[in-house]
């Protein structure tokens, strides 16, 4: 969802600003041979309709006898799971999450060499194959927190908190001070929003930008003071302590963005991606902010940077050209419009990241194909994907009171069984 920079691992210190070089793409008049030819691009994004008939026409206008039909598809992840299965899914596609790397080879026209490609494009990593790329970064997102400033100034709240204590005292302080005002909107009825609290928060919980890949092998994953535990820990507190919407399950994510901008919610741990689509409610954008995770380091907040969808072309396309030059020019253009972070070398930060001088913005360490495997793995035996926050619904109702067992009882069930998979590996 929502730095032409060439990213380091500490990226903050390593990005160099630049300005954007261009956003037309490949200027490419068309041929003859291109007349009648036809590129679908599938996408999850279904609020931006306007923008996309924009690209379109540009494209079009740049690539003459070339149409371009855009495909806004709902529930992406699972529609894309059944499409893939067939032929049937587009030329340019979002690359879900569920194929991974060891698959990417069955599906994705390679779009060139990391030797070719590094120069202009980051986040090449996340679709590498030894040294092939499949795929191009749409944009990067910050993993953290949007708030309304507005709401916390008038908590009393002057600074945004750096552990998970303060979090819970600038919660308690919103609930005090402005009654009608919910603290943290869950979001508990879009599985999607609760992967923030699952797999969005550990690098800047443990500051270690290799931990992901640690966690894989790791029997101690869930265990009390291990960063996915205090993660969820600050959810179930949060909701423990009635510092969340009434009825979680009746929440809903569209009125959620507009009640964050209007000032009826505090907080929602989200991708730096949805600040833009809240500030465009708000009759007051310079309210909406981003945070990074209660955690500091040397006096730090790490807050981690990462790839959204990458984008790909579909081996089965019958213009696969044609659809790799689309591909470059929609990550030119679309990191703009969706204030991500762009994934072009030498572009610069939006707004709402530059400038905090206490933010130290990381990149997660690449794993390997084999823990990439291993992952996976782990993931079936132990019945817990990461990227699947069905699981993480439980430690809501368990804050609610309508759980079985207590928030000790269920963290150590989920690392009993995420050891069993680990133990899976070595089988």
């Amino acid at each position: 969802m929502k730095v032409r920079k060439q990213l380091a691992l500490l990226l903050a210190g390593a990005l160099t600003v630049g300005s954007l070089t261009g956003c037309g793409g490949n200027a490419n008049t068309g041929s003859t041979g291109d007349k009648g030819k036809t590129l679908t691009v599938l996408t999850h994004r279904t609020d931006m309709d306007a923008t996309f008939k924009k690209y379109k026409e540009e494209f079009e206008a740049s690539h003459a006898g070339v149409t371009v039909n855009f495909e806004s598809v709902n529930d992406y992840q699972n529609t894309l799971s059944t499409r893939m299965g067939t032929e049937d899914y587009g030329d340019v596609l979002m690359m879900p999450a569920n194929i991974t790397k060891n698959q990417y080879k069955d599906f994705y026209e390679p779009i060139g060499t990391n030797d070719e490609l590094k120069g202009k494009y980051g986040f090449l990593d996340n679709a590498n194959v030894e040294g092939t790329i499949y795929g191009l970064s749409t944009g990067a997102n910050a993993n953290g927190y949007v708030y309304n400033e507005k709401v916390l100034k008038d908590a009393g709240i002057t600074k945004t908190p750096t552990t998970p204590e303060e979090f819970q005292v600038a919660l308690k302080a919103i609930k005090e001070k402005e009654p009608d005002v919910v603290p943290l909107y869950t979001n508990y009825h879009d599985d999607w929003a609760l992967t923030n609290w699952s797999n969005a928060q550990q690098i800047e919980i443990s500051g270690d930008i290799d931990y992901m890949n640690k966690m894989v092998y790791s029997k101690e994953a869930f265990a009390p003071g291990s960063p996915t535990y205090t993660s969820l820990k600050i959810l179930y507190d949060s909701v423990a302590n009635k510092y969340v919407e009434k009825d979680p399950m009746t929440s809903d994510w569209e009125k959620s963005k507009q009640d964050l901008a209007d000032g009826k919610i505090g907080i929602m741990s989200l991708g730096s991606w949805a600040v833009g689509q809240i500030k465009a409610k708000s009759k007051t954008p310079e309210n909406i902010k981003f945070m990074g995770a209660p955690a500091l380091h040397d006096g730090k907040q790490y807050v981690q940077i990462a790839s959204d969808y990458m984008m790909g072309v579909n081996i089965h396309s019958k213009n696969k050209d044609i659809a790799k030059d689309f591909v470059k020019y929609f990550v030119e253009k679309y990191p703009n419009d969706s204030e991500m972070i762009s994934s072009i070398v030498g572009a610069k930060l939006p707004d709402y990241l530059s400038g905090a001088s206490n933010l130290e913005l990381v990149q997660a360490k690449m794993g390997t194909t084999q823990s990439t495997i291993d992952l996976d793995k782990v993931q079936k035996e132990s019945l817990i994907n990461l990227n699947d926050s069905k699981w993480v619904k439980t430690i809501i109702e368990i804050g609610l009171g309508n759980g079985k067992q207590t928030f000790e009882e269920y963290m150590a069930s989920l690392n009993k069984s995420w050891a069993s998979g680990v133990d899976s590996i070595s089988k």
